[in-house]
């Protein structure tokens, strides 16, 4: 039984035991060997496709110890799980869900979902049972590197690197490093034409193995100069530098693993890719999947001292560019947002329990009662007790 076959008999193993919708992308072939759920589902404002969502699921989860719990456009939760193998590229990840994600009946996150379409078919987990869910799919997965052969060579690429290196061989005089691709080559990647860049990488690649006559050790060494252009340019066409300076350290380290010049060809073609969809295709997902997750985690400590580096955390970015986010995405602050949040949920209290006010404002993290009415007062326009008195539903109140 080969990989994909491996996959999909654990996609429905998966679907079976817990009824969440399992999918298979391929990343090979860059389409799905199982549908996703409601495929084309995509919002159109968003120029979300549900290939490139859940292949931004696919390079966090291969970032982040094989599993990533992320949100879809419309705030609906999946989880990422590629069976890996060192030294190999992402072939296949699985895709487990949608679901609902919540810690409260009575809240479950819905006035979050961008969506119209009726939820009545989408299980709702909490947050400890989806963390408990990635594990164990995880775990099952893990099994497959055990036994993964390398792959076979790839379709068109490496047949193309070897005629190039054939072509060179044959001619005498083209021995010069082309210096003036690697420029090419990062214009590429900050431009994002991903079809150019792999065949200027390709010519590279073919001048490294060539002059190097077959020293691995040599070989190595230009790769990981390699992975620094490409990581600069990426960083220059708009990647999050932190983002790009992580998986790039890891690639470096990756490069000793390879034992064959087909394998790494494979390898370093895909990292070319991943670069090119960092900067380009994949920043929107990004940018909703920080909101969702940043919202979720307020939600869940709403009650806490929260802090702009304890939520920076949670998403795994520097405390700036999460800011910037932030910002950009909600045009407020991490504070109004937390804020906003916190007066929401205060509203629901509100209208549909007695609770005395000081007790609300407790119940939604604020420590002190006037600064809660001063905030309530300045998101709605007037203070909570009248809040109440105009929208109750739960009958004698106290104040």
């Amino acid at each position: 039984m080969d990989l994909s076959d491996r996959c999909l008999h654990l996609c429905e193993h998966i679907e079976t035991l817990t009824g969440v919708h399992t999918a298979l992308l391929d990343l090979t072939t860059k389409s799905f060997a199982r549908e996703p759920y409601h495929h084309t589902c995509a919002l159109q404002s968003t120029c979300c496709t549900a290939y490139l969502t859940h292949l931004y699921g696919a390079y966090e989860a291969e970032r982040w110890d094989g599993k990533y719990i992320y949100y879809c456009p419309r705030g609906l939760v999946f989880v990422a799980t590629p069976p890996l193998q060192s030294g190999s590229a992402m072939e296949y990840c699985i895709i487990t869900g949608p679901f609902i994600m919540s810690n409260d009946d009575e809240d479950p996150f819905e006035d979050t979902l961008l969506t119209a379409e009726p939820m009545d078919g989408v299980p709702r987990l909490t947050t400890a049972q989806a963390r408990s869910l990635s594990e164990i799919i995880a775990a099952a997965v893990s099994s497959f590197s055990l036994d993964m052969l390398p792959p076979d060579v790839d379709s068109g690429n490496q047949a193309a690197i070897l005629q190039m290196m054939y072509d060179l061989s044959a001619d005498n005089t083209a021995r010069a490093y082309p210096i003036e691709s690697e420029r090419r080559l990062q214009e590429h990647i900050r431009s994002g034409d991903k079809e150019a860049a792999q065949e200027l990488l390709n010519e590279l690649l073919v001048h490294i193995y060539y002059l190097a006559d077959n020293d691995q050790q040599v070989i190595k060494s230009r790769i990981r100069e390699l992975l620094v252009l490409m990581s600069r340019a990426a960083i220059d066409g708009g990647a999050d530098v932190d983002e790009i300076f992580n998986l790039c350290y890891r690639y470096e380290q990756e490069v000793d693993s390879f034992t064959s010049i087909e394998s790494l060809n494979r390898w370093i073609g895909a990292i070319l890719h991943k670069f090119i969809s960092f900067v380009f295709d994949l920043n929107d997902i990004k940018h909703q999947n920080v909101i969702f997750k940043t919202t979720a985690y307020i939600k869940e400590h709403l009650t806490d001292k929260l802090t702009l580096d304890q939520a920076a955390e949670q998403v795994y970015l520097s405390k700036s560019y999460f800011c910037r986010i932030i910002k950009d995405e909600l045009g407020c602050t991490f504070t109004e947002y937390v804020n906003r949040l916190r007066i929401e949920r205060s509203k629901t209290l509100l209208r549909s329990t007695g609770m005395p006010i000081a007790e609300i404002a407790c119940a939604v993290g604020f420590d002190d009662q006037s600064y809660f009415t001063r905030i309530f007062k300045k998101q709605t326009g007037i203070a909570p007790g009248k809040y109440r008195e105009q929208r109750s539903t739960h009958g004698v109140h106290k104040k």
